[in-house]
């Protein structure tokens, strides 16, 4: 997955569980600080927060990753651990790939059909609306990148 994917939503955590439960199998769900340091279940999230979606399939589980990037405003990525040594084929690393953005497809369909689709924005194509801010919110987010895009 190239770490230019991923999508920009302004909606409720409620709204996002409601779209991985479309995206995942059965997942189990964590909060993680921006430290990287897990938070019990129902923590009160601060800007830079993740909440991962982690499909309750081993090995290598599908993660759906939302990061708290201001109130009700979230960076969401689709993701899942590489095999120890990589992918056998290149067949396999294209599925896994393909895999990938297909949830990311259901997350962005399920997200614009349900929050609207100026609610939902490619990262890609999204800007923060105040320059001030701008640097903050982009640097958030290419850290959730180097954490969690595998």
């Amino acid at each position: 997955m190239s770490s230019d994917e991923g999508i920009v939503v302004e909606a409720s955590l409620n709204l996002l569980r409601k779209a991985a439960e479309r995206a995942l199998f059965e997942y189990n769900e964590m909060v993680v600080d921006a430290a990287g340091e897990e938070l019990a279940s129902g923590s009160a999230l601060k800007t830079g927060d993740s909440v991962v979606f982690e499909e309750d399939i081993q090995p290598l589980p599908a993660q759906i990753v939302a990061i708290l990037l201001d109130d009700g405003l979230w960076y969401m990525i689709s993701t899942s651990e590489m095999p120890p040594g990589g992918y056998p084929t290149g067949r396999d690393a294209t599925r896994a790939a393909q895999a990938e953005e297909k949830r990311l497809r259901i997350l962005r369909d399920f997200l614009t059909n349900q929050a609207g689709a100026d609610k939902v924005k490619d990262v890609r194509n999204w800007q923060p609306d105040m320059k001030a801010e701008a640097a903050d919110v982009l640097s958030i987010i290419d850290s959730a990148k180097r954490r969690w895009v595998h």
